[in-house]
């Protein structure tokens, strides 16, 4: 082939496309598909990077127009063939340029950390030499000591632990017993020292048909749907024992929030260093390591947030997502891709099985498993522990009865036999979002936008209402519609708040704070935890980041402060939201045996999301949510695009989204989709950048998409979008 085929790694529109260089002859033999490579580009030959996507013997131009390779950046492929295909399937799917779907795939080239290291030269110094030194008791005696079993250590590695200096080792290379050299190490794995090997549990009757239903259903994703504590984990691990038997490996997925050094050690402590780990918070470098660790076929499972199912495997077996309704599966950044559905690309590439677990699937999820799409797996029971007890505190009454504190009397008394008990208690403020909504404290009434269903946003710095959907606003009532109260007035609180009245009433009790502040240094999440875990504090304060994946013996209470907050977000998506988080960290009380108590304080107790969650019946929370959103045409019954415009200069943001209605509006003759009016986001600015946002519907997927791109288009060819940024999502699992 003479000529290859390059994507260059520019996130340009203008750009997006293939361009042909010339193969130079010395790069024959060595350039393959997958590599990446540096090329000269545009009038002036700037070198920049690219990926090598294909081959071809001839071009559509004058060949001697073509212009030569400059170099070949590694010598070996980035990326495979089938990933190369992934990148092009995601670019169609989510909307993105090629070259940002390959540099998605693609870790950010790291350079490769050596070290320099010494071992004893067996081949060419004689025994009795080596016998002369060690005898002498000396430093160089030491060194040597250390290395007699064949070892290659790095030599600052013997300099700190011996406490000498480089001296004795240089000596030794002059004698020719010691020989230095150049080796590198992988940073970033994972601590095997501190983890005990397991080795597979007895799996009870249900655990079984789950496994069963995993490794037998290869046409479609399984939909593992366990309550919390019912052993999906050790499912997880079996299946993918089974698969590494097989020659093959496994990606796990779990959220960000819940890879604590907890669940990591469950998967280590059975498989070893075949298991490699990857976070957000590792450097590049690390990352890049655990990346490399992959494509050399090292180790067989990869366990790591969204980002990790972009792991090099080419013997692919096995994806699991844990906490599949997590939202966070979904980037936020273009690619805007969804992991679950990246999970289901790769199962038609590898033809490897996916399982998507969770104690309470997502709705779109679990249509999918009722309409045949995902096979359902129940695990109904938790093993040998009873559920837990969950209290409801109508928040109405206690306000009524002249407390306004923000522990109901139930929980209070509850705190304090905990705290006599010496067991401890995790304080949950369910809050997932940003938005601060209007409520009468008398009654629960709050706010809502009658067209959309969804509450208003309370705007402070206009003192206004206003639905982040359809764009209608209110203004803030003086007294309640529903009963005339007084009590009217904006929500917000913070974990902050909270902790501050705990001290306030409990001051002999050790608290910790687990949020964005208190976890923002490298290891903190896990700090805190692993002091809770030892008996460190009575009461743990959080957010979401405490509602999952944690398993502490002594936790037998758990409160769940102002359960409104979730629910009254801006968002079609609150009662699932609601429903979740409760349920999630109602999990966390009682998993050692001693029975445990979950408090749930809320204004609308009502509502059927948590009727549903202190029930524990996820079918009627199902059953009401499904009704609520067919009537209302949300997904999964009907498709909704958001078009976001964000920029510097509002003005121009908003003449933007405007200009883009317009064109909507015009070209909508026949009335097939709904176009709603643009709005504020859900937050409006964020970095100094002003976001309005606009939300079409149809049942159609493909012809509303096909729509807003070619609008999108209209709209760039007929002004300028200079300072504003243009993003599209469809079916996003949260408002913009």
């Amino acid at each position: 082939m003479k000529f290859a085929l390059v994507v260059i790694a520019v996130s340009v529109r203008a750009l997006d496309r293939v361009f042909s260089y010339r193969i130079p002859d010395e790069m024959q033999d060595k350039l393959d598909v997958g590599m990446r490579v540096n090329v000269p580009f545009g009038m002036g030959n700037r070198m920049l990077e690219g990926y090598v996507v294909g081959l071809s013997d001839s071009v559509e131009i004058d060949e001697t127009k073509v212009k030569p390779i400059a170099a070949i950046l590694e010598n070996y492929p980035v990326i495979s063939e089938r990933r190369i295909e992934l990148a092009y399937w995601m670019q169609k799917k989510y909307y993105s340029t090629l070259s940002e779907c390959l540099q998605c795939i693609i870790p950010k080239k790291v350079k490769s950390k050596t070290y320099k290291c010494a071992f004893i030269d067996y081949d060419n110094t004689e025994t009795a030499l080596i016998d002369s030194i060690l005898a002498k008791k000396n430093k160089q005696s030491l060194v040597l000591d250390m290395l007699i079993n064949g070892d290659s250590i790095p030599v600052d590695h013997i300099k700190a632990i011996l406490g000498i200096d480089g001296s004795p080792i240089n000596a030794l290379v002059k004698k020719g017993v010691v020989k230095t050299e150049e080796n590198e190490i992988y940073r970033g794995n994972y601590n095997l020292a501190r983890t005990v090997k397991s080795s597979p549990f007895t799996l009870n009757d249900e655990q079984k048909a789950a496994l069963d239903d995993i490794l037998t259903n290869a046409d479609r994703p399984v939909l593992l749907k366990g309550v919390t504590g019912s052993g999906k984990t050790e499912v997880y691990l079996q299946a993918i024992e089974a698969v590494i038997k097989e020659g093959k490996q496994a990606i796990v997925l779990v959220p960000e929030i819940s890879l604590t050094p907890q669940t990591v050690d469950r998967f280590v402590s059975r498989f070893g260093d075949a298991v490699a780990v990857t976070h957000s918070r590792m450097s590049d470098g690390e990352r890049y390591d655990q990346w490399r660790r992959a494509a050399g076929n090292e180790i067989s499972v990869m366990i790591g947030p969204r980002s990790a199912i972009f792991t090099p495997f080419e013997n692919l077996g096995m994806v699991i997502i844990d906490e599949e309704h997590e939202t966070a599966y979904k980037a936020d950044q273009s690619p805007k891709y969804d992991a679950r559905e990246v999970a289901i690309k790769l199962a038609e590439l590898y033809g490897c099985k996916v399982v998507l677990g969770s104690a309470t699937p997502s709705v779109n999820s679990y249509y999918a498993a009722k309409n045949g799409k995902y096979y359902l797996s129940e695990m109904k029971n938790r093993i040998n522990l009873s559920p837990p007890e969950i209290i409801l505190t109508d928040m109405r009454e206690e306000l009524a009865s002249g407390n306004r504190s923000i522990f109901g009397r139930e929980l209070y008394k509850a705190i304090e036999q905990n705290l006599a008990d010496k067991k401890q208690t995790i304080l949950f403020l369910n809050r997932r979002g940003y938005s601060t909504f209007v409520s009468c404290r008398k009654c629960g009434y709050v706010m809502t936008c009658e067209n959309c269903n969804v509450n208003y946003t309370y705007h402070k710095y206009s003192n206004t209402l206003m639905c982040h959907y359809c764009g209608a606003s209110a203004k803030v009532p003086d007294i309640c519609p529903a009963c005339g109260s007084k009590h009217i007035r904006y929500f917000g609180t913070g974990t902050q708040k909270i902790e501050q009245e705990v001290n306030e009433h409990f001051p002999t009790a050790r608290v910790l704070r687990m949020d964005a502040d208190t976890t923002s240094k490298k290891d903190s999440h896990a700090e805190i935890l692993d002091i809770f875990r030892r008996g460190g504090a009575d009461i743990l304060v959080g957010t979401q980041m405490i509602a999952k994946g944690l398993d502490f013996p002594d936790v037998t209470l758990v409160g769940v402060i102002a359960a409104d907050l979730s629910l009254n977000i801006n968002d079609y998506h609150s009662g699932e939201i609601t429903y979740q988080l409760i349920t999630q960290v109602a999990g966390r009380a009682g998993r050692a045996g001693t029975p445990g108590k979950v408090y749930v304080q809320t204004y609308t107790p009502e509502h059927y999301s948590i009727q549903a969650a202190v029930n524990g019946s996820y079918e009627d929370f199902y059953a009401k949510e499904t009704e609520f959103r067919e009537m209302m045409s949300y997904p999964p019954f009907t498709n909704i695009f958001f078009v976001l415009a964000s920029g510097e200069d509002e003005q121009k943001v908003y003449r933007s989204i405007m200009t883009l209605c317009e064109i909507m509006q015009r070209y909508n003759k026949n009335g097939q989709f709904k176009i709603f009016s643009p709005a504020p986001a859900v937050i409006s600015k964020i970095n100094g950048k002003f976001r309005w946002r606009m939300m079409i519907k149809s049942d159609d997927s493909e012809k509303i998409t096909n729509f807003v791109l070619f609008t999108v288009e209209k709209l760039r060819a007929y002004m300028p979008l200079d300072g504003v940024n243009i993003n599209i999502s469809l079916n996003p699992n949260y408002s913009f």
